[in-house]
């Protein structure tokens, strides 16, 4: 489905295609990065320093099938042209990767109308749905309640962007997940919950977004696919 012409939000991302697999996690890359270019505008967006004033995160680095993705999203679109037009390369330990060619996909987030029919998106990375404590609640849940309950994580997840891009929606917002398993896998080290699978919903989302929990780690990732 095409975009409409006005969209609340330009998105962007840009698939780097190197000579040699990169084999790191996206954390390790944002390092590079910020070693790399620290005085490119793209650092303060992925080292913290907006995290006051920006919890969603507008610019995402991201590891898919061993390349490097940078997602950027409003404030982060400008950012994320600027920097692929510089990174012709980036070292990696004592090996050089070098950018022989990228993939530029653009889009945008639209939150003034709703899709005129139900949009398929698939999640390509985990989605780290439950923290902690909503991970012992949904637990306790029987199996039509935890369906339930991950509809509106994900409902949650969709207006927590809107709210922070200072946007009101102005319809309601309905989704329908079709998880792999409804046990989530527990992220190891967090005590977190992840799902794989897809979800169905009425809003207009850019591919490579990111939702739920480690947003900033390259998870949650989604596409849309045909319905």
């Amino acid at each position: 489905m095409a975009f409409p012409s006005q969209v609340t939000a330009r998105a962007i991302c840009v698939r780097f295609h190197t000579d040699h697999p990169v084999l790191i996690t996206p954390y390790r890359l944002k390092g590079i990065i910020i070693h790399d270019f620290p005085s490119h505008p793209i650092v303060p967006f992925i080292n913290g320093e907006y995290r006051g004033e920006m919890r969603y995160p507008r610019i995402q680095v991201k590891v898919l099938r061993n390349q490097l993705c940078i997602f950027g999203l409003g404030e982060g679109y400008d950012v994320v042209q600027s920097f692929r037009q510089q990174l012709e390369s980036f070292q990696i330990d004592d090996q050089t990767y070098k950018v022989e060619r990228m993939d530029v996909l653009e889009s945008g987030l639209q939150l003034d109308q709703y899709a005129d029919h139900f949009l398929r998106y698939k999640f390509i990375t985990p989605w780290v749905a439950l923290n902690p404590r909503s991970l012992a609640l949904y637990k306790s849940l029987l199996p039509n309640e935890r369906v339930a309950y991950l509809n509106r994580l994900v409902v949650q997840n969709l207006l927590f962007i809107a709210r922070e891009l200072k946007y009101d929606i102005g319809f309601s917002v309905s989704v329908k997940v079709n998880l792999q398993s409804l046990t989530p896998r527990v992220v190891e080290g967090q005590g977190s919950g992840s799902f794989k699978g897809s979800f169905t919903c009425n809003m207009i989302l850019p591919d490579y977004i990111g939702l739920g929990n480690g947003i900033t780690k390259g998870l949650g990732t989604i596409v849309q696919i045909p319905s």
